[in-house]
């Protein structure tokens, strides 16, 4: 299982190397305040990223919450002090 994980992290490494090598582009990112240039490549590298770590943090705290919700104790049932 470990070198199954290996193998598709190296694919994906090699993928992103790839895309850099195939976008040399300079493109202009303009951020309002300041204006970057940048290899069209590494901008999306950098945009796919980000959208990882975005995606990954709100399923980490999409999981989160839900176990803290299933370890709340519930509330206990209260009998009725009638007696038959």
């Amino acid at each position: 299982m470990r070198a199954l994980k290996a193998i598709i992290a190296l694919l994906f490494v090699l993928a992103g190397i790839a895309l850099g090598a195939l976008n040399q582009q300079t493109i202009s990112i303009d951020l309002f305040f300041v204006r970057y240039q940048a290899h069209l490549g590494l901008a999306l590298l950098l945009c796919v990223l980000a959208g990882t770590v975005i995606g990954g943090a709100l399923t980490s705290i999409s999981l989160l919450t839900d176990k803290t919700k299933a370890m709340k104790p519930s509330k206990p049932i209260i009998e009725s002090g009638k007696s038959a």
